[in-house]
């Protein structure tokens, strides 16, 4: 009976965990994404290819991911991308290697779901630097967008 007891308690235990590791993340936008999780900037590297399309020029991609508890990204998907061509995939692939810290604030290691706009051979003058963003801005995403 005692060994049923243990075997129960455990159970239960594991059931929720488990229910806690399927709960959608807690949607966050860009902007409040460093209250929650500090990029590691050493993680910051992407497969480019030597040609694609429109590589080569001004532009921005916007991806959404997932930065799950252990700091990794998950569920990485391009939302955005200008000039249409080939720099979402470069955006994409420097998202899926992504890692983050948990701030203070996060002691838990909530689960968040976010997104950051990368930009790709942005113009010297900030203006027209800014003309190029704001291509790739987004509002607000939701966890159903993904």
């Amino acid at each position: 009976m005692k060994r049923l007891v243990i075997s129960l308690c455990a159970l239960t235990a594991a059931a929720g965990a488990f229910a806690q590791s399927t709960l959608p993340p807690k949607v966050v936008p860009a902007d409040k994404l460093a209250g929650y999780w500090q990029m590691d900037t050493s993680s910051v590297q992407a497969d480019a290819p030597n040609y694609g399309k429109n590589i080569q020029q001004p532009g921005c991609a916007t991806v959404s991911f997932v930065v799950e508890k252990d700091g990794s990204t998950s569920t990485v998907k391009v939302q955005k991308v200008a000039p249409e061509g080939d720099l979402g995939k470069i955006a994409a692939s420097a998202a899926s290697h992504l890692r983050f810290e948990p701030t203070l604030a996060n002691s838990g290691r909530d689960r968040v779901f976010s997104w950051l706009i990368f930009p790709f051979n942005l113009p010297a003058d900030p203006a027209e630097r800014t003309a190029v963003m704001q291509r790739c801005a987004v509002d607000t995403l939701d966890w159903k967008d993904h």
